[in-house]
Parts: structure tokens; sequence; C-alpha cells
């Protein structure tokens, strides 16, 4: 199969480094052409043990994925429609489109746009970081949780993912692994964002602590009203232990609020508390930092 990347940023960067390292047939869709055109020059991944570059078949017209049998989306959450808009007239009629992004909502807009049996979802742990359009930093090794309606494509995207190194475990209730990973990013993204920390220093700032457990206890309340289980005592000790694993990393939301640019917090704490109002739930600590994220984008001309 040949596989397709929408999404060249760093971790669709990361993927087409495993993807070219395998020896793999595929294609990558940017649509920022300098970025389309530095990943075809040459990207550099910096990596503990040192750097490898690698060229991969890149542009910034989504024709380039046009041969692909199955496609990777890499795109932020906010731009899953547009990009699906992109791609959709071009992509082969049986395509399986893959979501590994951040967030919550991603799978249902995927499938506005193609059959959901086309459509597997899930998380991955993998970390990068870009350094700039021609550099990125490898964030630590991972693996990968997916699912989907038709066994055929979820199997498809584990062969793909484990041929370049991924490991991958296929779950019966996706959306699971989804919110699970939404509220981890719930709860640290936000406050290393307004606090302007890294993750490991959350664990030092006893408010912040208190905060982790507000907004996960109220994340684990409105994924009960939606039927998805989840444990927040459990949860509570995993965002902690992912801040000490984490623990000299800037998460994405701050590198983002640093940058300029639009955060993913309408699709993790916004989609939490807009979920919440729909099923009749309050969750006024997801919708206080959802404002005050959206405070700090503007200020920041994002």
């Amino acid at each position: 199969m040949k596989a397709g990347i929408a999404g060249g940023g760093a971790v669709g960067s990361l993927f087409a480094s495993l993807f070219n390292e395998a020896g793999m047939d595929y294609a990558v869709y940017e649509k920022d052409p300098d970025l389309a055109r530095a990943l075809a020059e040459g990207t550099t991944l910096s990596m503990p043990e040192g750097e490898r570059v690698f060229r991969s078949k890149a542009s910034s017209s989504p024709g380039i994925l046009s041969a692909c049998d199955i496609v990777f989306l890499f795109v932020k959450s906010y731009s899953t429609a547009d990009a699906m808009r992109d791609i959709v007239g071009v992509i082969k009629s049986g395509a399986i489109v893959v979501s590994l992004q951040n967030g919550i909502g991603n799978r249902e807009i995927i499938e506005r746009f193609v059959a959901p049996a086309r459509v597997v979802s899930g998380s991955v742990t993998l970390g990068a970081a870009r350094v700039d359009s021609h550099t990125v930093a490898y964030g630590g090794s991972g693996s990968a949780e997916i699912g989907g309606p038709e066994a055929g494509a979820v199997e498809a995207a584990r062969s793909i993912m484990e041929r370049a190194g991924v490991p991958v475990q296929i779950r019966e209730r996706p959306e699971e692994v989804v919110w699970r990973k939404a509220v981890i990013n719930a709860a640290i993204n936000p406050l290393g964002a307004l606090l302007d920390v890294p993750n490991g220093k959350l664990l030092e700032i006893p408010d912040a602590l208190v905060l982790q457990e507000y907004v996960i206890r109220e994340c684990a309340l409105v994924a009960g009203a939606l039927g998805i289980t989840l444990d927040a005592d459990e949860l509570i000790e995993t965002v902690r232990g992912v801040c000490v694993r984490t623990a000299v990393n800037t998460c994405s939301m701050l590198q983002d609020l640093r940058a300029g640019r639009q955060t993913e917090i309408d699709s993790i704490n916004g989609a939490v508390a807009r979920l919440g109002r729909e099923a009749g739930i309050a969750a006024p600590y997801n919708e206080a930092l959802t404002r005050l994220i959206r405070a700090r984008e503007r200020a920041a001309g994002a």
C-alpha cells in the first residue's frame, strides 16, 4: 500500500522520516508551499544519538495524494475540515483515512467527507517539535492505539505503522482512546501554556495540581454522559506520570502561544465544555481555561 501524509508539521514530518527509513512508498501533502519545499529538499531529524536527513515526495498540491491507499491526517484539529475538503476530491474512492490527531471530534468531521468504514482513529504517543523549516527535533519513542468500524481498514493502518517501527494496539472503542489523550492534554497543556512552564514544573505548583484534578474530574463526568467510561482517579495518576516523564518538555500549546499561532484549545478543553453544556453538565474549569487561552491567543496575535 502507498501511504500518504496530510500535514507536514512536526509529527507529520516525524512519520515521514519513519516511512522514509523503512523504505516505504509515501507522499506528503503540506498546504504551506515553503514547508512542502523544505520537505522535498531535505529535512533533518535531530535525535539524541545524532541527526539524519531525509527527503520526501512532497507538494503543496493535494493531488500528490491521488495514488495513496491510506492517508494519515496530521493537521491541527481546527484544520481538519479544511484538509478534508482539500483531499477528498483527489484521493482514491476507497482510500483509508487515519486520524491520530489531538482533540475531540476529528473523526466526526472526517466522516462528513468519507464513509465511516474508511476511517481509523486513535492516538499516538510519539513526540516531535519543529525547530525550523528544515529541522524537526525528535521528542521520544512511543506507540499507537487505533480502532474503527471496519477490521480491514484498521489492520491496514496497523500494518503500515508497524512496518515504520511504531508499535500498535487495536482497540474496540477508539473513542475512549481519543478521550483519554484529550483529558491528558486538557490537564497539562493549558496550565503549562498559561503559567509559561515546562510540564514537570506543574508538579511543583500546588494550585496547578488542584486545577488538574478539577479539570480531569469534569472531563470524566462529561465523558460518562456520552457513554464513555473514564476513571478519574486513574487519570489523575496518569497525568502526574506524564508530567514526570516529559518534565523538560514544553507543551505544544505553549509553543503555539510563543509563536503567535492558534492553539487546539477548542478541540480539547473547549470541546469538553461544549459537550458538557449539551449534556446538561457544568464544566466551569474547562470553560475558564478555554477562555483564558483564547484571550492569550488574541493577545499574542494568533
